[in-house]
């Protein structure tokens, strides 16, 4: 790579040659076209090379830090009320698989997130409470910082209502087949006179207090005709999984039975609190050693 000494002592050499060929009156066109075209070509060649280099570095190594820092927390659309993004460090959450982040940029006012493809939302807006962009059908969004009274999703919870079981013995049977293997999961749900009270305010702004009965879920796993696995499963036995203060609230709606594995056969726990939007879900992993292992 050429650098501007190295350009100045060419140019030199050349300008030299040049005045010698003038004090001598040596009017040879051939003697200055050697001379001149070399120089001017060298020149427009590390001009366009230097000013492409220069663009593309910029737009491609240089992050926008304060529009990032700007992003951080909870912005909501304030017509509907519902969360839309939640950006915590490099990476935005979704409202609705805000435990799956994707990493996101700011380059020259456009926000990309690594999608797949990746996405770009040009910026029109951002400062402390408003962000407005583009969205991928090309209408101007409007989104505003959420208050402290608005909390995005835990890993775990989800967005939507679910049937709560109240009252009703529920019996599943699934058989699957995985390669050479023949699984039977068995699920009950059996209502309990365990109570659950959940306190809401009225119309009136009266405090009211609703009652309702918790579940208790025997699940059972066979692989052929040996039993793998059989035990009652509570709510309590995710204390730790999901937020104390949700699970004094919740009832423990109903375990389903999900998928086989080359590890096992998993069943998803469904908590959910009355009349509310949202529900947590808790993975149960049963391995052909007849282990159990919870994860969300």
């Amino acid at each position: 790579m050429h650098n501007v000494s190295s350009i100045r002592q060419i140019n030199n050499k050349y300008v030299n040659a040049l005045n010698i060929c003038w004090i001598n009156k040596m009017y040879n066109v051939k003697y200055l076209m050697k001379y001149t075209l070399p120089l001017i070509s060298l020149v427009l060649m590390l001009s366009i090379y230097a000013c492409n280099g220069k663009v593309e570095t910029k737009h491609d190594r240089v992050e926008d830090i304060q529009a990032k820092k700007q992003l951080q927390g909870t912005w909501v659309n304030d017509i509907e009320g519902n969360i839309v993004f939640y950006f915590r460090g490099d990476s935005v959450f979704y409202d609705d698989s805000l435990s799956t982040p994707v990493t996101f940029h700011v380059y020259h006012d456009t926000l990309f997130i690594d999608n797949h493809p990746l996405t770009a939302y040009p910026i029109k807006k951002l400062d402390s409470t408003e962000l407005c962009f583009v969205n991928s059908e090309g209408d101007e969004t409007t989104l505003v910082r959420a208050g402290k009274d608005v909390i995005p999703l835990a890993r775990g919870e989800y967005k939507g209502a679910v049937t709560l079981n109240q009252r009703r013995k529920i019996k599943n049977d699934t058989v699957m087949i995985y390669k050479d293997k023949h699984y039977h999961a068995y699920t009950q749900v059996n209502p309990t006179t365990y109570k659950v009270y959940r306190q809401t305010t009225n119309n009136d702004g009266l405090r009211v207090e609703s009652l309702y009965y918790d579940n208790i879920v025997y699940i059972a796993l066979y692989e052929g005709q040996r039993k793998v696995f059989g035990s009652n499963i509570t709510k309590a036995d995710f204390a730790g999984m999901v937020p104390q203060a949700y699970l004094d609230q919740a009832v423990l709606s109903e375990i389903l039975v999900d998928n086989a594995t080359e590890r096992g056969v998993r069943f998803i726990a469904v908590l959910s609190i009355p009349d509310s939007y949202t529900n947590y879900r808790v993975n149960i992993d049963i391995d052909m050693l007849g282990k159990k292992t919870l994860s969300i």
